[in-house]
């Protein structure tokens, strides 16, 4: 259940995110999409993270493949593999998370975010000919500021959907026992 309402929510702020501009005075853009998929490989098991990944991967190519003069950009399933593999790191964390210290997976995800464009970019670089690997003010810009941007949507995010689960039941966090 958690799983399904997890991926609902996930496609809805895809939606909902191409309609947000960029965070002011950060130049990157508000990417709540890969925020919820944070929380769910830091909420679920690793199953649950490998098809939130393949989902979201699936997701964002669908609305990011980009072609140019009849060349593809950005390959349809790169994303997955990205998305399986930061979604690792963060189920790595998934310890701390059940323990109840999900503010610093709030970092974390404005980290992963940050590299995840940076990751984009570059692939896009590489496919370009000729080869100009170019780091501007407004990629810089761009990167961190959408990494700024994710950790300040993953606090509220992360404490809204925990206390929701919670209460639900679907999330039961362990505490350490003195």
């Amino acid at each position: 259940m958690h799983f399904i309402s997890i991926a609902v929510l996930m496609f809805l702020a895809l939606v909902t995110q191409h309609f947000l501009g960029e965070m002011p005075g950060l130049g990157g853009r508000i990417l709540l999409m890969p925020v919820l998929f944070f929380y769910g490989a830091a909420a679920l098991p690793l199953w649950g993270m490998l098809g939130l990944a393949l989902l979201a991967g699936i997701m964002w190519d669908a609305v990011m493949v980009q072609v140019v003069d009849g060349r593809v950009e950005v390959m349809f399933g790169w994303s997955v593999l990205l998305y399986a593999g930061l979604g690792l790191i963060m189920n790595g964390l998934r310890p701390l998370f059940l323990r109840g210290y999900w503010l610093a997976h709030c970092v974390v995800v404005g980290l992963l975010t940050s590299f995840s464009v940076l990751v984009e970019y570059l692939i896009i670089t590489f496919r370009r000919e000729p080869l100009q690997l170019v780091f501007t003010k407004e990629i810089w810009m761009r990167m961190c500021g959408s990494g700024v941007a994710a950790i300040i949507v993953a606090v509220p995010v992360f404490l809204i959907l925990n206390w929701i689960a919670s209460w639900a039941g679907l999330l039961k966090p362990e505490r350490d026992i003195d």
